[in-house]
C-alpha cells in the first residue's frame, strides 16, 4: 500500500500528519512520492498512529519504485501547450492533420523542384521542401513529447486529463490559420533571401 492510500484512508491532509506526527511537510511529501525517509522520522509517524514502525515500513515500502514521481516538462512544450493562445490548446487529432498537412506539402515542393525548367526556382523550391520537412519534424517531435508527458487534453479513452476549454471553430480556424502563416512566412522569407 503507498502512504498516500494509507493516509487517504485515514482521511487526513498532507499538512495535518505533519502537523500531528511533528514532521516536516516536506517529509510527507516525500514519503507519498516514495522516497525512503529516516527511521526516526518512520517512528513518529508510527507513535503518532499507534502503529508498529516496522510493520509500518514494511507496508509502505513494498514496492520500490516511487509513486507520482514528479517530472519536469521541457519549456518549449509547456509553451507549446499554452491554452491561452487561441483559447484551447491543439488536440492530439489536430496535430497530427497539421503534421500530416506539412509532409504533404514538404513533397509536394520537393517533387516541383524537379519539375521545373529554372535551376533557381528549384533550387527556392528544394528550400522551402526543407523548411517544411523540418516544420513536419517539430510537430511529429511535439507529438512524441506531448504523449510522454500525458499533456493532451483528452486520453486516447476519452477521459479528460485536465480541464478542457470549448473548442470552437473559431478556436480551430485561428490554430490553423497560424501555423499557415508561419510556415508560409518561413518560405517568403526563404525565397526573398535566395532571390536577392
Amino acid at each position: 500500500m503507498s502512504f498516500r492510500k494509507w493516509r487517504e484512508g485515514k482521511r487526513l491532509s498532507q499538512e495535518r500528519v505533519a502537523e500531528m506526527s511533528g514532521l516536516s511537510l516536506r517529509t510527507v511529501q516525500r514519503l507519498e512520492a516514495g522516497h525512503r525517509v529516516s527511521y526516526a522520522s518512520l517512528r513518529d509517524l508510527a507513535a503518532t498512529f499507534q502503529v508498529d514502525v516496522d510493520s509500518l515500513e514494511r507496508e509502505l515500502y513494498a514496492m520500490n519504485k516511487p509513486a507520482d514521481e514528479f517530472v519536469e516538462v521541457p519549456r518549449w512544450v509547456r509553451v507549446m501547450d499554452d491554452t491561452r493562445w487561441f483559447g484551447a490548446g491543439p488536440s492530439r487529432r489536430d496535430a497530427e492533420l497539421l503534421e500530416l498537412i506539412l509532409l504533404a506539402v514538404a513533397i509536394l515542393f520537393f517533387v516541383a523542384s524537379f519539375l521545373v525548367t529554372s535551376e533557381r526556382v528549384g533550387s527556392i523550391l528544394r528550400v522551402g521542401a526543407g523548411i517544411e520537412f523540418v516544420a513536419t519534424y517539430m510537430v511529429a517531435r511535439y507529438i512524441r513529447t506531448s504523449d510522454k508527458y500525458r499533456l493532451w487534453q483528452v486520453a486516447g479513452d476519452g477521459v479528460p486529463t485536465k480541464p478542457v476549454p470549448p473548442r470552437t471553430l473559431k478556436n480551430r480556424l485561428a490554430f490553423y490559420a497560424y501555423c499557415f502563416a508561419v510556415g508560409l512566412l518561413s518560405v517568403v522569407l526563404v525565397c526573398w533571401f535566395a532571390i536577392r
